[in-house]
């Protein structure tokens, strides 16, 4: 499977993945957004900053998969991507319950929202947005 995985060290926090993620996904005319990537800041007991970011891991065994009642997760043809078919997502939850690591998103339409990997530019030899748009290179795409 593939995942995007981030060395803590190296990551700055300048949220150039998030942005790169929600250009990638959506138009200028979004209304609400929603980036694939998930942000926090943490302060160690020390005092000292540091940031994760994490996306969607494409676990071999997905909890999402088998906990969606609407079968609305599938794995990309090779295999690396669990994607989503968002039109049929009913918004029950129950894949964000299952996954352990929280990891499912929603929008306003309260649709999921989870990484695909940039599944269209992986295709044409492209990395995706978020470990491009990465200016420590903290980001970088694992295939399994």
């Amino acid at each position: 499977m593939s995942k995007i995985v981030c060395d803590l060290k190296k990551c700055s926090g300048c949220l150039a993945c998030v942005i790169a993620c929600i250009d990638q996904h959506y138009d200028e005319t979004a209304e609400h957004p929603v980036s694939c990537r998930l942000y926090e800041k943490v302060t160690a007991p020390s005092g000292m900053v540091c940031y994760k970011t994490k996306s969607c891991l494409h676990c071999e065994n997905a909890a999402c998969m088998a906990a969606c009642p609407m079968d609305v997760f599938e794995r990309s043809q090779n295999g690396f991507v669990v994607a989503v078919r968002r039109d049929d997502c009913v918004g029950c939850r129950k894949c964000k319950a299952a996954c352990p690591h929280n990891i499912p998103l929603f929008d306003a339409e309260n649709k999921i929202v989870k990484c695909d990997g940039c599944a269209t530019r992986v295709a044409c030899g492209l990395e995706p947005a978020c470990v491009r748009a990465c200016n420590t290179g903290c980001l970088k795409l694992e295939l399994d």
